[in-house]
């Protein structure tokens, strides 16, 4: 079992970090907010380069009830909260979301200040297409923030393991298919893209985004083990 004490980020506690299986990313939690690694690693990033982050107009797409979107929720008055239910009505409020798929969102032009994601974009079908609408939805000098696995082993930018056909059925282009947990359905959701090393590229040429990528390797604030990359678009001016 590894264990070691240090400092949340995102509850702002002093802990102990600890886990039992060497898959730190999804089983290095925190004991008091229940925080995954690339929760903490994303808070990091987020206090360090929007310290005024309480203050703006925040959309976080497909959030958990834990860590983070816990946190934010409760500190900002603006946090607006989104998940994907295709088969109920686009910009629908279902509970505690609003329903919003981020290929082809319902929001006005320039809405949001701050637009955050956890581990979503390797399970949307058209990535360029959702970056596009995330750049449309950002006011100027508006930042995405938000995490996705990034194959450091990968030469290319991104593969795609699945796709929709005419009648938008799901088509495996890569076997056997793979799902992460979904917060609002116990299936799963689909891997659909595998993101290579050089994703920042390719995410500017998709959008325009001004990218960059930063990685972690933080005992201090339990950030280390694979996949700890945050990735941080701007809109340009």
């Amino acid at each position: 079992m590894y264990s070691f004490p240090g400092f949340c980020p995102c509850c702002e506690e002093a802990v102990t970090f600890k886990s039992r299986d060497v898959w730190y990313r999804d089983n290095l939690r925190c004991p008091n907010c229940d925080s995954l690694v690339r929760e903490r690693a994303l808070m990091l990033v987020l206090n360090e380069i929007v310290p005024n982050w309480r203050t703006l107009r925040i959309h976080e797409s497909s959030p958990a009830d834990r860590g983070i979107s816990k946190k934010i929720r409760q500190e900002s008055s603006t946090y607006l909260a989104t998940q994907f239910y295709p088969k109920q009505e686009r910009g629908s409020i279902i509970g505690a979301y609003r329903n919003e798929n981020l290929e082809n969102q319902t929001f006005e032009d320039g809405i949001f200040d701050l637009v955050l994601s956890l581990d979503v974009m390797e399970h949307v079908f058209d990535p360029a297409k959702a970056y596009r609408e995330i750049s449309r939805t950002l006011s100027k000098r508006g930042y995405y923030i938000h995490t996705f696995p990034i194959r450091k082993w990968q030469t290319d930018p991104f593969i795609m393991r699945a796709s929709l056909d005419e009648e938008n059925k799901v088509k495996f282009l890569v076997e056997p298919p793979e799902y992460h947990g979904n917060p609002i359905d116990e299936s799963g959701s689909l891997v659909t893209i595998d993101y290579g090393y050089d994703i920042a590229r390719q995410i500017s040429e998709w959008s325009g985004f001004d990218v960059r990528i930063s990685r972690f390797w933080d005992k201090s604030h339990g950030i280390f083990g694979e996949y700890t990359e945050v990735v941080i678009c701007r809109k340009p001016a």
